[in-house]
């Protein structure tokens, strides 16, 4: 690694720092290679695969009943999978979910219909 140096300090907080100089094994670019974008690979982010994390509430979600939390992979699935996943639900449940555009809590029942909390 070639040369080291080290200083160390000492008091309430120990800090040490380590300066090193010489041959590292870390790979770099030539001045005449910039990436480009056909170079690299490209990743497309499928709707799918977009999670939302919904809290599931018993009845009217103003009064706070939660039943839990879950993940969903769609808003519109966030009433209907509350209901499937918390057997107290019975169909009565709704799944709430921020909506960081509206700074508003976005409920969805059981048929699937949205409303602002």
């Amino acid at each position: 690694m070639g040369f080291l140096n080290t200083f160390c300090a000492t008091g309430t907080l120990f800090l040490c720092v380590v300066a090193a100089w010489g041959d590292d094994a870390l790979p770099s670019l030539q001045s005449n290679q910039i990436p480009s974008l056909s170079s690299v690979p490209m990743t497309v982010i499928n709707p799918t695969d977009v999670s939302l994390s919904v809290t599931c509430y018993l009845g009217n979600p103003l009064n706070n009943d939660s039943q839990g939390s879950i993940i969903v992979t769609s808003a519109a699935s966030a009433g209907p999978t509350c209901n499937s996943m918390f057997f107290v639900c019975k169909g009565r449940c709704f799944g709430c979910y921020s909506d960081f555009d509206l700074s508003e809590d976005i409920c969805v029942d059981n048929a699937g219909r949205k409303f602002l909390r």
